[in-house]
């Protein structure tokens, strides 16, 4: 992963991933267009959702499916070229998937609600059913987001996740309770049939890495947003 200006890029010559910083306000029109023009996006069919906490994933299929840009969904997934997808972040868990065999490429947003509902395993089943990839060829990315360290939330919440037996999903210092969404995120796709090597924990958390990221929960609320865009060249 390589750090730039406006962020981190990864790349090859297939894909082209791009996590944004605190430089780039991703629900900024202005911002969003200069760095597709300045990191080679092409924001004439950029795809994005309104994005709801669930695990509603949008597929992209022609150019078309720009119309209903806005639609309520919190993935996104296609398999066209030179047609970048877009989420929204600030906290929330970003996952990246790419396939490189069938060259399909998606997104999920992954706040608390939308890890218990099982984006990430809903986007797997997806990428096998309807575009025939293999589990261990399907790489993630777990991107800038809150850690467990300083993600504090309630002992009923941490009680829901029990559901899913996967270790170490939280923790307990003092009186209070940390939840561990990139843990839970890649305890689901384990389950879902992803290889462990084949997931990539990013280790940014908009918390402790405050400086480089936006934080809903550190920086009052802010309506700016971190950007997670991939396109297939």
């Amino acid at each position: 992963m390589e750090k730039v200006a406006k962020g981190y890029v990864i790349e090859d010559s297939k894909v082209k991933i791009l996590f944004t910083n605190r430089t780039v306000d991703a629900k900024n029109l202005e911002d969003v267009k200069r760095i597709c023009e300045e990191y080679n996006f092409n924001y004439t069919d950029l795809m994005y959702n309104t994005q709801v906490h669930g695990a509603t994933v949008r597929i992209i299929k022609t150019i078309d499916d720009k119309e209903n840009n806005g639609e309520e969904a919190d993935g996104l997934l296609t398999s066209l070229k030179n047609v970048p997808l877009l989420i929204f972040t600030a906290d929330c868990v970003p996952l990246v998937f790419y396939d490189g065999e069938k060259r399909v490429v998606g997104l999920a947003h992954a706040g608390w609600r939308g890890t218990y509902d099982n984006i990430a395993g809903e986007i797997v089943e997806i990428l096998i059913k309807d575009y025939k990839c293999i589990k261990e060829n399907i790489k993630v990315i777990i991107g800038p987001s809150v850690s467990g360290d300083n993600y504090e939330v309630s002992y009923e919440l941490v009680e829901k996740f029990a559901v899913y037996n996967i270790d170490n999903y939280y923790k307990k210092c003092g009186e209070k309770y940390y939840l561990d969404l990139w843990a839970i995120n890649k305890g689901l796709l384990k389950c879902a049939g992803i290889l462990e090597e084949n997931i990539t924990v990013t280790n940014f958390c908009t918390v402790k890495d405050n400086n480089q990221f936006f934080s809903y929960r550190l920086d009052n609320a802010t309506t700016k947003r971190i950007g997670t865009f991939i396109q297939l060249k």
